[in-house]
């Protein structure tokens, strides 16, 4: 047999050669379903709960080391693919983590910013009880992130008004008394409800949270600072349309049971974390069922010209080129 035709056929092929299929291996398609769905699960809890909010430093340094890691799939990858172009899982491994790492921070943030840090603020505050607005100055509950009202106190919408910037920050003072005469002991409305886009922007009309339920003397205090300067502006205007003065605002959502709006909260993010984590499992899962399947299909066409070659009896006898 011709010496360059003997090399060629005990040479280990590709599984870029037509008939030659590459051999699964079950626990690489386990590693690529389950570590990139745990580093999702610890950089989407690191991201979403209490650390955050408690250890910043720690939980920022934990998720840059699993960015750290995604670089180095990354970097092992390519040199993998230089070094040996047949297909491997370095790739899809170094593409998962990528995506669990990314995917975990970014739903992790929403979930803490939009569930988890009011619920920690919220809980790190006094609740006060029995709380007279018109005997009690602003500056004196500054500490405070539950209000209850002490009986009589109400909504005054007569004096609600507004600031648009975006949305509509809509405010209305907490009154005991007549709503559009009564004052305040203090002479300074400290204590408004509020709320976005709830309403006109003509006239003095507040139907924000519970506005309309008789039960409701209680309030949430709103700590966002942007928020905050939104309303404080709104103030600001109804302090000049209506001659009151506001020396010490304090913004709260009205409510009838601030206590269970404030769990629900939490309640919410730990059901999306949840939600988020059942989902990475399954697009996990899919992922690898997909490229395992393509992995399993290369390969399995026969190619014609090397049956029609190697069976020649030319190449039998020792090559064309001898033949000449």
């Amino acid at each position: 047999m011709h010496p360059m035709l003997k090399d060629r056929l005990h040479r280990q092929r590709s599984v870029f050669s037509p008939g030659h299929r590459i051999r699964m291996n079950i626990l690489p398609m386990f590693m690529n379903i389950f570590v990139p769905w745990s580093i999702f699960i610890g950089v989407l809890g690191i991201s979403s709960f209490w650390m955050m909010y408690t250890h910043a430093g720690i939980g920022n340094t934990l998720i840059w080391l699993a960015v750290g890691f995604w670089v180095l799939c990354v970097v092992i990858a390519l040199n993998r693919r230089r070094s040996d172009p047949d297909p491997a899982w370095f790739s899809y491994f170094a593409l998962a983590v990528g995506i669990a790492v990314f995917a975990g921070w970014f739903i992790g943030s929403d979930i803490f910013n939009k569930y988890s840090l009011p619920y920690y603020m919220i809980k790190d505050l006094k609740v006060l009880g029995h709380l007279d607005a018109s005997k009690e100055r602003g500056q004196n509950v500054m500490d405070a992130g539950i209000i209850y009202f002490a009986d009589g106190n109400k909504i005054d919408a007569m004096r609600s008004w507004h600031f648009k910037q975006g949305g509509t920050y809509c405010v209305a003072p907490i009154i005991k008394g007549q709503p559009g005469s009564a004052m305040p002991e203090t002479q300074s409305f400290d204590f408004w409800a509020v709320g976005k886009d709830c309403c006109s922007t003509s006239s003095s009309d507040f139907r924000c949270g519970a506005y309309n339920n008789p039960l409701a003397r209680s309030g949430i205090r709103v700590l966002g600072d942007e928020e905050g300067k939104m309303y404080r502006l709104a103030v600001e205007q109804a302090e000049t349309l209506y001659g009151i003065m506001a020396a010490h605002p304090i913004f709260v959502e009205w409510s009838q049971d601030p206590l269970e709006v404030v769990n629900s909260w939490n309640q919410h993010g730990f059901t999306k974390y949840v939600i988020s984590v059942i989902a990475a499992f399954v697009v996990a899962l899919f992922g690898v069922s997909i490229a395992s399947c393509q992995f399993a299909w290369m390969g399995r066409a026969g190619d014609v010209n090397e049956v029609e070659t190697f069976d020649n009896p030319g190449w039998q006898r020792g090559g064309y080129n001898s033949a000449i």
